[in-house]
Parts: C-alpha cells; sequence; structure tokens
C-alpha cells in the first residue's frame, strides 16, 4: 500500500534518467546537499518504486525507452490522483510543444539540458516550499469548502433597506437562487415572513442586539433566522434549517409528557395543565372540576383475552371519551396556548382523568358524566369478541372538594371508589362523610401486609363428596383471616386487594406451605388417601418457577405430587392458551390433579377445554343456587355434566345448599358436590373430627 512522505528532513528525491553517469551525479549532487536519492534506469522502476513509497519530488528524464517521461507522468497522474510530490520534467528540447505536452500530463515543472548541477539542489529546494504552500492552500480551502458546505445555514449582509450586499455562504434548498447579491430578503424568505425579517432587521440596527425569530418553508421545513448589526447600516443574517431540532424535540416532548399507546397527555402534562387552570380559576374565582376515571372489570378482560386486546380497548376507549369531552359550548379550555387544548389524559393501566374548566354551575359537569357513559355503553369489538366496559367516575370541584392540584386528585381518586363501592357503572362527588370508606381500604391493606408477616391467617376446609357414596373424598382448602377488631374478613374483601397489590404471591405460597403440612399431618394420622385442593390466582399462575416452587414444597413436606390438586379459573385459561398449555401440561406430567373452577362465568367453552390436561372441572354457584327454580340454569347444568362425561371429565358442583339442587344433580349424574348441605368449610381439627365421624377415614379419595 502507498504511503505518504514524511514532511521532515531529509526530502526523498527519485529520479529516473537511462544514462548510468547523469544517475551517479544526481546521487552525488542532491545526496551532498542533503537530500535522500533514489535513482531508477526507466520508467517502468520508477512506478515500481512509487507503489512502495511516494517521493517528496520527482525528476523525470523526458527521453527514455519503453515508457518515457510523458507516459511515466501521465500514468501517475491517471492511477494516483493524490499524488502530493511535484513532477519536474528533464528535457533537452526546449520547444513550446513539448513544454506544453509537459505540463498537459500533469507535470509541475521542467529543467533543461544541460542541467546546472550547482543550482539543482536550491531548485529542488525552492519547487518543495512553493508546492508545499500551495498544497496547503488548497487544503485549507478545501477545509472551507467542505465546512461551508456541511452547514445548513445561509449566511449573507444586508444593508438597512432590505437588500443583500454580500452572500457568505451557499443558499438553504428553497431560495430561488445561488446568486443572492443585489436581491432583497423577499428573495430568500417567505412572504409572509417578510415583514418579521424587516422588523427583526430594524431592531437589530436600532438596538445592537440579537435578533431571532422562526418560520416555516412551503415545503414543510423549519428554519430559524438571526440578525445582529455589524456596522451602523449593515446586519448580518444567517438562516439555519432546524427541522431536525424542532422535530427531535417534538419526539422528545411527545415521549416525555403524552401516553405512547393512546396518544393522550400523560401524568406529568395534566399536572402542568392542571396547575395552569387552577391559577386560572383562581384569578377569575371560577368553579373547576376533576373526574377521575377507572374501567370496571378491566382486569379481568385484560387477564382474559391478552394485553393486545386490553391495549386495542384502551385505545377505543380514550377515542370515545375524547368526543364526549368536547363540548364547546359548556366546557372552558385549559390550555390557551395551542388550538386544541388538552382536558383528557390517561394516568396509567386504566384510569383516565378530565379536567373541565371555565364552569358555571355543577349541572354542567353531569352533562359531561352523562356523555361518557352513553359513549362507553355501545359495545365495543375486537377480533370477534365483544364486550361492554363500564365506568366508575369520581369528581372533585374546585373550590369546594379542594383548593390545590394535591386535595384535587385526592378526592376524585377517592369519590371513584365510592362509585365503585356503591356498584360500579356510575359515578360520586368527592364526599368527606363517605371518605371513611376509601381510608379503611388504605388500613386494610397495610393490616392484610402486618397479618401476613405475624401469620395471622388459616385455612378452613371444605369436604368434597361422592354423590353415589356420600363419602368425604378430598377437599379445598380455603383462605380465612381473622382480625383481632374486626373479626372475620371476608375473603372476597381481602383477596383482590391482595391480587392489586402483589400479596397475593407471598400469601399464595403460605397457603400452598401450610396446605402440606397439614396434609403430612392427616396422613400420618391414618388419612393416607386424603387430597387437598388449592387455588392458584392468575399472578401466581404467570410466575415462571411456579411449579418448581409448588413441586419443592410437596417433597420438603414428604408428600406424593398425587396428594395436591390445583384449581384454576376458567378464565386464567384463556389469558394465553399456547403457554398456559404447556404449563399445565407440566403440571400433569408431575403428577398433580388439574381442575377447573367456577366454569361458566368466562368465555370458553366445553369443547375448548379439550386442549389443556384437566381431570375435572367445577360448576359455578351461580348457576347451581336457582336449578331447582331456573329452568335456564338447569340446562345450563345438565348440558355440562353430560359433556363432560363425554370429555373424560369428573364434574363437581359448587354452593349446594338443598336437597332438591342435590336430587337434581344426582339425577343427571354429576360426580361431586361442594356446599353447606353436607358441611361449611371448617378449621383443620374439626374437618377430621368430620372425616372420623363419617367413616371415610381409611378410604376417602
Amino acid at each position: 500500500m502507498t504511503t505518504n512522505p514524511s514532511t521532515e528532513s531529509p526530502s526523498y528525491v527519485l529520479v529516473a534518467d537511462d544514462d548510468a553517469t547523469f544517475r551517479l551525479l544526481y546521487e552525488q549532487t542532491l545526496g551532498a546537499a542533503g537530500f535522500q536519492v533514489v535513482t531508477c534506469a526507466d520508467g517502468h522502476e520508477v512506478l515500481a518504486a512509487i507503489d512502495g513509497r511516494w517521493p517528496d519530488i520527482l525528476l523525470l528524464d523526458v527521453e527514455m525507452p519503453g515508457l518515457d517521461g510523458f507516459d511515466v507522468c501521465k500514468k501517475i497522474r491517471k492511477q494516483y490522483p493524490d499524488f502530493p510530490a511535484p513532477v519536474v520534467m528533464i528535457t533537452g528540447n526546449d520547444k513550446v510543444e513539448a513544454v506544453k505536452r509537459a505540463y498537459e500530463v500533469g507535470a509541475t515543472d521542467f529543467i533543461h539540458k544541460p542541467v546546472t548541477w550547482a543550482a539543482l539542489p536550491f531548485k529542488l529546494h525552492y519547487l518543495l516550499r512553493s508546492y508545499r504552500a500551495l498544497l496547503d492552500v488548497r487544503a485549507d480551502e478545501r477545509k472551507m469548502r467542505a465546512l461551508l458546505e456541511a452547514i445548513p445555514e445561509l449566511i449573507f449582509v444586508v444593508d438597512q433597506t432590505g437588500t443583500i450586499l454580500e452572500s457568505l455562504s451557499g443558499p438553504v434548498s428553497g431560495a430561488p437562487t445561488p446568486d443572492l447579491a443585489g436581491r432583497r430578503l423577499e428573495a430568500v424568505l417567505p412572504p409572509d415572513t417578510a415583514n418579521d425579517a424587516r422588523e427583526s432587521l430594524h431592531a437589530a440596527l436600532a438596538s445592537g442586539q440579537l435578533q431571532t425569530y422562526t418560520y416555516a418553508w412551503q415545503d414543510g421545513r423549519t428554519f430559524e433566522t438571526r440578525m445582529v448589526a455589524n456596522s451602523a447600516t449593515t446586519v448580518v443574517t444567517l438562516i439555519r434549517d432546524i427541522s431536525e431540532q424542532v422535530a427531535s424535540e417534538k419526539r422528545i416532548k411527545q415521549l416525555a409528557y403524552y401516553d405512547q399507546l393512546t396518544g393522550l397527555p400523560n401524568r406529568q402534562q395534566f399536572i402542568r395543565d392542571l396547575r395552569r387552570a387552577l391559577a386560572r380559576a383562581a384569578r377569575g374565582e371560577q368553579k373547576l372540576a376533576v373526574l377521575f376515571l377507572d374501567l370496571d372489570r378491566f382486569k379481568r378482560i385484560n387477564d382474559t383475552l391478552g394485553h393486545t386486546v386490553g391495549d386495542a380497548l384502551l385505545k377505543s376507549v380514550a377515542e370515545r371519551l375524547g368526543a364526549s369531552v368536547r363540548l364547546e359550548d359548556t366546557v372552558g379550555r385549559i390550555r390557551l396556548d395551542i388550538p386544541q387544548p388538552t382536558e383528557l389524559a390517561r394516568l396509567g393501566g386504566d384510569e383516565f382523568v378530565i379536567l373541565i374548566a371555565g364552569l358555571d354551575e355543577v349541572g354542567e359537569v353531569e352533562k359531561i358524566v352523562t356523555r361518557i357513559r352513553a359513549a362507553l355503553t355501545e359495545p365495543f369489538s375486537y377480533e370477534g369478541h365483544q364486550f361492554v366496559i363500564t365506568p366508575s367516575i369520581g369528581v372533585a370541584m374546585y373550590p369546594d372538594h379542594g383548593r390545590s392540584m394535591e386535595e384535587l386528585l385526592m378526592h376524585a381518586d377517592m369519590a371513584m371508589y365510592q362509585a365503585k363501592a356503591a356498584g360500579r357503572n356510575g359515578h360520586r362527588f368527592f364526599s368527606s362523610s363517605k371518605n371513611t370508606r376509601s381510608l379503611e381500604r388504605l388500613d386494610l391493606e397495610n393490616e392484610l401486609r402486618a397479618a401476613l408477616e405475624e401469620g395471622a391467617f388459616s385455612l378452613h376446609y371444605q369436604p368434597k363428596v361422592d354423590i353415589a357414596s356420600w363419602q368425604v373424598v378430598g377437599c379445598e382448602a380455603l383462605l380465612r383471616w381473622q382480625h383481632p377488631e374486626r373479626g372475620w374478613i371476608s375473603p372476597g374483601e381481602f383477596v383482590p386487594l391482595a391480587e392489586e397489590t402483589g400479596l397475593i404471591l407471598p400469601l399464595g405460597r403460605w397457603v400452598v406451605e401450610e396446605t402440606c403440612r397439614q396434609l403430612k399431618a392427616w396422613h400420618a394420622a391414618g388419612f393416607d388417601d386424603l387430597t387437598v385442593a388449592v387455588n392458584v390466582s392468575s399472578q401466581q399462575f404467570t410466575q415462571s418457577d411456579l411449579l418448581d416452587s409448588v413441586l419443592q414444597i410437596i417433597w420438603a413436606a414428604g408428600l406424593k405430587a398425587q396428594c395436591l390438586e390445583v384449581e384454576i379459573t376458567e378464565s386464567l385459561l384463556m389469558q394465553n392458551v399456547d403457554e398456559t398449555r404447556d404449563v399445565l401440561r407440566k403440571f400433569r406430567e408431575a403428577g398433580i390433579k388439574l381442575t377447573v373452577d367456577d366454569f361458566g362465568t368466562g368465555y370458553s367453552s366445553l369443547s375448548y377445554l379439550t386442549q389443556f390436561p384437566l381431570q375435572s372441572l367445577k360448576i359455578d354457584r351461580s348457576f347451581v343456587r336457582n336449578l331447582h327454580v331456573n329452568r335456564q340454569d338447569a340446562a345450563i347444568c345438565s348440558a355440562i355434566i353430560a359433556m363432560s362425561k363425554e370429555l373424560g371429565l369428573q364434574v363437581v358442583a359448587e354452593g349446594v345448599e338443598l336437597e332438591e339442587q342435590l336430587d337434581y344433580l344426582r339425577q343427571h349424574e354429576c360426580d361431586q358436590i361442594q356446599g353447606f348441605l353436607f358441611s361449611k368449610p371448617l378449621p383443620a381439627d374439626e374437618f377430621i373430627g368430620l372425616l372420623a365421624k363419617d367413616g371415610s377415614a381409611s378410604s376417602a379419595g
């Protein structure tokens, strides 16, 4: 590979001459003057030498055999466009044609024979200095040209009349012509910005301060204009394309202040808007409302059908909410600095918040709430699924329910929970008297954490009874919590809270550990065929190490996997079919029995269940409760039993409390029942007593 020469002494001279005597003279003369000299006998040797190292100066004799000096120079200039050394032709021909040809092929200079040997070193030193100075100038020019071309700016000097006196760089794309001298500002700026330009021009001349403004070009790009006076009558003007900068800033703002799923403002943007609105409301003594909206049972849809469906639903909800709050006749605008003000934001998950400013009366809020509920009443459809979403809405008014941003948001949130507690699908205005329930819920969360740490939970066991033999064949472990002050707290109250806070994971592990401990004790007491079922929540099921964790607990207790039964809800099966099938298969291969709990309340069908390695299903108590008086419930129960038999699934009916219900289930050959007709859930000692009394102590299972 060719290398560039060193710029330090001694300078490297390459000489080509077919006369050996002349080559010797070159070596002695130039060597004595401090040059490093290499000589060649013909043109081919020159090309070979150059390919290894570039000289600082090249001397070529014109008359050489094979390739003459002209040919060698021509080849060098063609093969090495960046060849940095001056090429000097040595010739005895002083005709004009020879000189002309030398320059045409790329020679830098020429020396006539006979050579003046004493002057030759001085001649070469001069050529080197001159040529290097020329190269430096050209390099500076190239750098300057590249710099100007790289700057996406138009720089020129304009006088006080708006006439361009001198261009200092090439014009930006979109200017009418590269030659701007003598033209007016209107020639390089859009007509609608010409007045701004002249105002900035006069301001720059009058004040001596930098003047800046931006404008948009016809093609959508954004430009920034800067003007500063450089004399009493002239101004240096710089026009710069800032389109990429503007786009980047817009993207950063979008990421920082807007929800990426719905495109709505996020919490940060909403807080900024609310602060402004509160300041205006305080100055104008106006009312203001904050609406906190939560979608009822959205989590169930998200868990059942997956996040893709959940995200599509949230986007549709955002669109409907956006349309329902655009009420120019009643809703005040909270953003005065943009054409389409923001009134709706997504705080995260399924929570939305709405700001209504400039209110005259509370009735206007009622109108908007009515619109919102009507907008969400129409069913949503997605890939064959259809469902209706209802909202719970909490309302806090300024100044009635708070004067600060924190108070209004907190009280709107509390009012939303009051709406949920009242049955969902409604709205509530904040009421301090109704706030007790929200505070109790917060207290309950803290007490739930403490109860888990202190081991305050217990398990009760409800028997599973074989209809044919009327003997206990197993039981279900049910979680119980006896609060030291509140007494027994319903699982329907604390289990959803545990799921919401993530406490269901350590709580679920404790249930499995306590079940296995108790089961081991029962086996030791002689009930060695007894099995116990535990419920697994959707959060537990998504843990990648769930099976390993369960098996470790079983083995640590000295039990077999067949002793434990896992109950999962029907909706959990639908969450992610492929992954769920794989997890259940591993459970089944480990020997753990699998049961579908609360069947009939979800979206699946009996034929759909054949995809999973299940052994039994439990008919939800909502169908059993009225089967003896409601033909539809009875038909559903009989159909589930009949189809389950065809699929080889065992059927358990939950919530059996009456003989009429039992008779119907026995008539239709249901396998097992659970319910108060036989026994309520019992503490461990009472349950084992029931087994002994029942006479199924040694034959359970």
